[in-house]
């Protein structure tokens, strides 16, 4: 699921919204959708995105799409330096990504001051396996935004071992490219590998999901998705990023016991509130196996500006048995007791 510090005020969240989107207006070299690929909206919500990433961790981080940039690599290094990118970080921390649709090119561009952060292995990583497989499937704002969401869990990551390197920091970029092939449809993840099968206890199904991303098994045909969850995957993008970043996120909490309702027909595994990167699991018994039940997980739950779970209109009414005993700010953010 796509995801992209506590949590702050909708007064506040809105206030941050109009002032950056007024900026962005103002200054559309933020986000400069030169070669057409981006509707309005789309604009707006990565603009916004790139907002909480300057706010939350001083990362200035723009985005150009343009058609038939010739070198790539002299062409983003021209317009890191152009644009002075990391201006807007009191610690001149920039990032800058380049889409090129007409050469199926892809680069993202790193200032010096995070180079320490984001290196040469990440950015290939990023590039290769998070945007080629949405770029392939031509979900070009989907892909900016779930790379967004690793460039975030990234910077969380410097933070929690050592923090950024705060020293001035030279001039000019580096980075890394990778063909895009934009257009193409994308091959599927493990065409050739082995079936899934689904637990006799939700826990089982959850640990056989798990292998299953350890594996990069992103089959939607897998045994341990509800039929609902499997027609809804049919045209889903699932990158090899996004896998591993299910598996790195999860390795990190503590699951508690699963919980049942009364007709032992849906249960829920859940993590204490203080683990916001965890979102609990929903399950369903379906012939007589528990399967997770990604459609109402899809619905209800939405991930905030570094990644932490919310419920977005609620808890649904199927599951509430297993939230009885929690409580939820105004913005559905679960509250520790």
């Amino acid at each position: 699921m796509l995801r992209i510090s506590a949590s702050i005020s909708l007064l506040l969240a809105a206030a941050l919204a109009w002032t950056w989107l007024q900026f962005a207006a103002a200054e559309p070299r933020l986000v400069d959708d030169e070669a057409g690929l981006l509707s309005g909206e789309q604009r707006d919500r990565i603009a916004l995105h790139h907002a909480f990433l300057l706010s939350d961790h001083d990362i200035d981080y723009r985005l150009i799409t343009v058609r038939d940039a010739g070198d790539i690599v002299g062409f983003g290094a021209e317009r890191f330096q152009a644009l002075d990118v990391g201006s807007l970080s009191g610690s001149g921390r920039g990032l800058l990504l380049v889409i090129d649709p007409e050469q199926d090119r892809v680069r993202l561009e790193v200032g010096h001051a995070l180079e320490g952060v984001y290196t040469d292995g990440f950015v290939a990583y990023i590039e290769n396996r998070q945007m080629v497989p949405f770029f392939q499937a031509e979900r070009i704002a989907d892909g900016v935004l779930a790379t967004t969401e690793l460039i975030v869990a990234q910077a969380q990551e410097a933070t929690a071992r050592s923090g950024f390197d705060t020293g001035p920091g030279v001039s000019g970029s580096a980075g890394a490219g990778a063909t895009a092939r934009i257009g193409e449809a994308p091959a599927p993840v493990d065409e050739a590998g082995p079936a899934v099968v689904a637990g006799g206890s939700p826990a089982e199904t959850l640990q056989a999901y798990f292998d299953a991303m350890g594996s990069r098994g992103g089959r939607v045909q897998l045994d341990l998705y509800t039929a609902a969850t499997q027609r809804m995957l049919k045209n889903w993008v699932m990158t090899p990023a996004q896998m591993d970043n299910v598996v790195r996120t999860y390795r990190s909490c503590t699951a508690e016991t699963a919980r049942l309702s009364a007709d032992r027909r849906r249960a829920v595994i859940r993590y204490a509130p203080a683990q916001r990167q965890c979102s609990p699991w929903f399950l369903a018994l379906e012939e007589g196996k528990w399967k997770l039940d990604f459609t109402v997980m899809q619905e209800a739950i939405r991930f905030g500006r570094d990644n932490s779970w919310r419920f977005a209109n609620g808890v649904p009414d199927e599951y509430q048995f297993a939230f009885a005993d929690w409580t939820f700010d105004r913005n559905g953010f679960p509250v520790a007791r």
